[in-house]
Order: structure tokens, then C-alpha cells, then sequence
């Protein structure tokens, strides 16, 4: 089976312009984002995947510098841009990673692919970890039969697609380590009180910030609940607009 890792990514954000371009540590955040994802260990490819529309032309430049793939589909679809991708690539299983996730876990990312593995679901999350610390594994095979079945061409919101509809296999890994199951703690990037948190997580990591793994982010933050309640704030703003997006859809 051949797994690829895929960053989700554009450069259309309205709520905070710019946001994948940030400076964060000693890069971008998608410069920081590839660097820590091609440390997966059981993935055999990363692809950055974006669109075709030229503003993201920047994107598909920086995947050129980081030596990743990239890859442009469409502007709207992410799961035809996630199926395009896995058919350009014959790749049997993927993890989409948010773009907006820099402190994404690679820890648990070879988990959801070693569960793929094991059991083959369409669909497989990691429940109980921060919001923004772990992708979705989706299966090649669950793309094109997804992409078949729906009606909508916004994509923005899709899990529930296959989570809702009995013709897909769907598996929930759970995370129990008390240090890294804090669904309360926020980690995406779409606002600017999140690129406060980030940055002031950065700061306090020192010197060797920009190498920081989950584990050493968690650490930090299990003494800083000053810096947790940064971006608290606009976890309620940011669910409301995902149950628009998936309505939308």
C-alpha cells in the first residue's frame, strides 16, 4: 500500500489574510508545516496540495524550495483535489493535514496510517486531541466513491460525509495520555488570536523552536495555561462557522 501525506493548503483566507505565508519560528507556516511533516517515518511521499487558481502559484513555489511535491486541482472541491491527487500519484491511502495546523502531531499521523494498515477504514480521525493536532486518513478507494455520491461541489466541511453514511468504514482512534488530550487547547490557524498563540508558543519553546515536536509543544503548554487562553476566546466564532460551511455545502 502506498501512502502519501497531503497539506492542504491555499492562500484565499479572508478572516486572517495571508495566514499560511506567516512568519513563524525561522520560516512560513507551510514551510514550517512540510519540514515537520516529512519527518513521518511510515509515509512514502508528502504532496502540497493546492489549487489551480494563480494566487496559489506562491504555495506550489514554496513545496519546489522544501523539495515536495506539488500538486494543483480544483478551487472549490478539496475531496476531487484530494482524489485527483491520489490518482496522479497512485497512492492506496492519504492524510490530509490542514494547512492551517502548524503544530500538527507527526506522532499521530503514523498512527492513523499504521491503523490503515491493520483495519483498511475509508475514514480514520483521532479523537481527543486539540483541534488542529492531527490530520484525516481517508483511502484512495473511499475518494472515488465519495466524490461519486455527493451532491455538493464546496467541500470545505467533509468528514461527516463519510462518519454519516453507513457505505463507508469509519474508525476513531483515542487518545488517553492526559498531556495530549486536551480538546480544549485550540491549534489552527484562523484568526489573529491564533497567530498570537502560535507565536507566543514559539517564543516560549527557545531556541530550538522551529524543531519542536507535539510532544515538546504539550509539555510547554501543560505549565502555560496563560498562553492556552490566548485564542480561547474564539473557539465558539470558529464552530459556527464550520456548521455554516457544512450548511453551505
Amino acid at each position: 500500500m502506498t501512502t502519501g501525506i497531503l497539506l492542504s493548503v491555499r492562500e484565499k483566507a479572508t478572516r486572517l489574510p495571508g495566514k499560511v505565508l506567516k512568519p513563524l519560528g525561522d520560516c512560513n507556516v507551510t514551510e514550517f508545516l512540510l519540514r515537520r511533516l516529512k519527518g513521518a517515518r511510515n509515509a512514502d511521499c508528502v504532496i502540497l496540495a493546492t489549487s489551480i487558481d494563480p494566487r496559489d502559484t506562491v504555495l506550489a513555489d514554496t513545496a519546489e524550495r522544501e523539495g515536495v511535491i506539488a500538486f494543483r486541482g480544483s478551487e472549490d472541491d478539496k475531496l476531487e483535489r484530494y482524489r485527483d491527487a491520489a490518482r496522479a500519484h497512485d497512492l492506496d491511502f492519504v492524510i490530509v493535514v490542514d494547512g492551517d495546523d502548524p503544530f500538527v502531531s507527526v506522532r499521530h499521523i503514523e498512527a492513523l496510517i499504521e491503523a490503515q494498515l491493520a483495519h483498511s477504514p475509508d475514514f480514520v480521525v483521532y479523537d481527543g486531541l486539540p483541534l488542529g493536532a492531527t490530520g484525516f486518513g481517508v483511502s484512495r478507494l473511499g475518494l472515488e466513491k465519495v466524490c461519486q455520491q455527493k451532491d455538493a461541489r464546496n467541500t470545505e466541511v467533509w468528514g461527516h460525509l463519510f462518519t454519516e453514511n453507513d457505505a463507508f468504514t469509519s474508525a476513531a482512534l483515542q487518545e488517553k495520555n492526559p498531556v495530549f488530550n486536551r480538546p480544549d487547547i485550540r491549534m489552527t490557524l484562523d484568526y489573529p488570536e491564533d497567530y498570537a498563540f502560535f507565536t507566543a508558543v514559539i517564543e516560549g519553546l527557545g531556541t530550538d523552536r522551529s524543531s519542536a515536536d507535539f510532544e515538546d509543544v504539550m509539555a510547554f503548554l501543560e505549565h502555560r495555561p496563560d498562553i492556552v487562553a490566548i485564542n480561547a476566546s474564539v473557539a465558539e466564532t470558529y464552530a459556527a462557522h464550520l456548521a455554516a460551511s457544512r450548511s453551505a455545502g
